[in-house]
């Protein structure tokens, strides 16, 4: 009869506390202009420039843990997503630019982008700040 062996597995490292899933959809009509948004914990979302956004939060948060982008679009354009500044914590604010490849770049009409944002209130506990 074979022998079955059961792995103990260790804790994570470091546990997150305090976090907080926001989610937001923004519409995207002509030149780029957001046309509505929809969502949990968000107060406005502004175009700045081509491919240039800040999305206000409804609060300020200790820290920003991760910001995804799902892309619906009306045209194929292959948009990436960065952060150009993180001010969650010092104005309640993220400003974020949608690319394709080096340069800035506005969303088609009728483009879609959805947003999961994962900020946090307090510190770390246990492993590495």
């Amino acid at each position: 009869m074979p022998t079955v062996t059961y792995l103990k597995r260790n804790p994570p490292m470091a546990v997150e506390q305090g976090v907080t899933s926001l989610f937001l959809r923004v519409n995207v009509g002509a030149t780029g202009a957001v046309s509505a948004i929809s969502g949990y914990g968000i107060s406005g979302v502004v175009r700045n420039s081509a491919g240039d956004y800040t999305i206000t939060f409804d609060r300020k948060y200790k820290k920003l843990l991760d910001c995804s982008l799902t892309v619906v679009q009306a045209t194929a354009q292959g948009l990436g997503l960065s952060i150009k500044t993180d001010s969650v914590s010092s104005a309640g604010t993220l400003n974020i630019v949608t690319s394709v490849g080096a340069t800035a770049t506005d969303p088609s009409n009728g483009t879609v982008l959805r947003f999961q944002i994962a900020v946090g209130d307090t510190g770390m506990t246990g492993g590495v700040a």
